[in-house]
């Protein structure tokens, strides 16, 4: 049995994650059943998803603050919730899943992975210090450390922390060195956002054999602007339909979801000028309906 999860966090402020965790949900809800796996999600806002079909588990906003830890380190309740989850079904595969993916390939065979003991994450990166500056400015700080035995250095790669899947013999040791791991770190002061991100790439291949999913699951975060669009898009269709969960899993079209790219490289030059234009020419004379009276 695999449980397939999300962590959805922040109300109103927050809506585009719940959008998007619905496409997610629903693009797994086309292949698993209740008798194949189960789809979950962990929210502070349970009533945005009474119409998912899927397990909610609600958290307080002090479970909230447990699980980011003295540091408030949000990023952390992936893991926590990981270790949450594995309480409430000790027997499953745990399959954790940002908001902005997509399953378009067989759900069958991350079970299989699973089953056959491998750890998954979305893909290999590489080495943290040809990602970016951020994963650059991580490793400077943490490179040399030895956490609990653990000494980093050029032997861990950084994988993409978008999936994160452990077979149930492997999550407790898994869990508790990569929370070890992000503690570990935070507490030297490498608080980046991907600190969780390199934390779980280290325990996953300190305690499994690591397999990429990205041949089954998109995650669209390279191009996040036409995904949120395409997401809406399909929500509100099916909100306008007053669709049942039936006729939006037959609606939903997967081959069309593969036509969007996931990731698009947005020129930085260009960005600077939008920029530099929308501050040299910036919106004006905005007008509530009352002030056109």
């Amino acid at each position: 049995m695999m449980t397939v999860f999300y962590i959805v966090m922040g109300g109103n402020e927050a809506i585009r994650y719940y959008i998007e965790a619905y496409l997610s949900i629903r693009t797994f809800q086309k292949q698993l059943s209740p008798e194949t796996g189960r789809i979950c999600v962990i929210t502070d806002h349970p009533s945005f998803f009474r119409k998912a079909g899927i397990e909610v588990v609600t958290i307080t906003a002090e479970q909230k603050a447990e699980w980011m830890g003295p540091h408030k380190f949000f990023f952390r309740t992936k893991i926590k919730g990981m270790e949450y989850l594995h309480q409430l079904y000790p027997d499953d595969n745990l399959l954790y899943l940002d908001s902005d993916t997509f399953l378009y390939g067989d759900w069958a065979k991350l079970n299989e992975r699973l089953d056959e003991g491998h750890g998954l994450m979305h893909l290999c990166e590489g080495k943290p210090t040809g990602i970016s500056n951020t994963a650059r400015r991580l490793y400077k700080k943490a490179v040399g450390h030895n956490y609990g035995g653990i000494i980093i250095g050029e032997q861990h790669q950084m994988w993409n922390a978008g999936v994160v899947g452990l077979p149930n013999t492997k999550i407790n040791e898994t869990v508790a060195c990569a929370l070890m791991l992000c503690d570990g770190m935070l507490n030297d002061g490498n608080n980046e956002f991907i600190t969780e991100q390199y934390s779980y790439s280290i325990a996953l291949s300190e305690h499994t054999t690591l397999m990429a999913t990205s041949d089954l699951i998109g995650h669209y975060w390279g191009n996040a602007i036409e995904w949120k669009q395409k997401a809406t898009d399909i929500f509100m269709r099916a909100y306008l339909n007053d669709s049942s969960l039936e006729e939006e899993l037959e609606e939903l079209d997967i081959n069309d979801l593969c036509q969007t790219p996931v990731y698009v490289h947005r020129s930085h030059r260009g960005q600077q000028f939008q920029s530099l234009v929308s501050r040299l020419f910036p919106d004006n004379n905005k007008r509530l309906a009352k002030d056109c009276l």
